[in-house]
């Protein structure tokens, strides 16, 4: 009985801080006149309210953990929306694949994740790692079309530059040697290489996401550039895309 009184609370006060936030806080905020040095006016707003809001998306998992809901399950839950409302809100935010990464964890500690669910991750990431590397050779072999918006901005903001094809060949191969890996574990069992190289590839799709903390990335400080917000809207998530199957194969290994 004490435990529903706690549960009706939880989630009185829940809908209460959002609803009475938006309708009180947010929105005469944004309706106002302010601004933060060096950080866009958007971006802050959805910042400042995606944070809001998954407070009271905490205290909905405290409600359900106080009438029996596993621990694990309430984390996976909990974390895996709050990911999924960043990523809708503002894909540019390093919060939401941590949420991600963090509520699949969870949920496979839990032990009720099926197999196919990870083996659907890793299929997905190696079928965009042979789409990357095919329009990698596409360029490799003089073609041109979209290149001019992957390639970032020079410190002066020029954006001539042209890879050679000799690059474009290299990633290529590298992205193709990855899908491979990443499909490895759900067909064979991978020895000492493939764990490595899953490791190795982990680490790198990690460093690229995070971003050099100037032109690419979750740290990039340009982006205003039109590299920077494709970069924000595509090219990083779909790193991390290609992480999480790196991840997922990994935990097909393991199991």
């Amino acid at each position: 009985m004490l435990a529903y009184v706690s549960f009706s609370l939880l989630l009185l006060l829940a809908a209460a801080h959002s609803g009475l936030g938006e309708a009180g806080i947010l929105r005469p905020l944004f309706a106002s006149r302010w601004r933060i040095e060096g950080v866009p006016r958007g971006p802050a707003e959805r910042i400042l309210r995606f944070a809001w809001h998954l407070t009271s998306l905490a205290w909905v998992g405290l409600a359900c953990a106080a009438i029996g809901a596993g621990a694990l399950q309430v984390v996976a839950v909990v974390c895996g929306l709050s990911g999924l409302v960043i990523l809708a809100m503002l894909r540019g935010h390093l919060a939401w694949p941590l949420f991600l990464v963090a509520g699949g964890a969870a949920w496979a500690a839990d032990g009720s994740s099926p197999l196919w669910v990870w083996s659907l991750i890793s299929w997905s990431a190696a079928a965009l790692a042979f789409a990357v590397a095919g329009l990698h050779v596409y360029w490799g072999v003089g073609g041109s079309t979209g290149i001019d918006a992957v390639i970032p901005p020079r410190r002066d903001g020029s954006t001539d530059f042209r890879p050679p094809g000799w690059s474009c060949f290299a990633v290529a191969a590298a992205c193709a040697t990855l899908g491979v890996l990443v499909l490895a574990p759900s067909w064979t069992t991978i020895g000492w290489f493939g764990w490595s190289g899953l490791g190795c590839a982990g680490l790198l799709l990690t460093a690229r996401a995070v971003g050099d903390g100037r032109s690419v990335g979750f740290s990039k400080g340009e982006r205003s550039s039109r590299f920077a917000v494709l970069d924000d809207a595509i090219y990083t998530p779909l790193v991390v895309v290609l992480l999480f199957g790196v991840l997922s194969s990994l935990l097909i290994a393991a199991s």
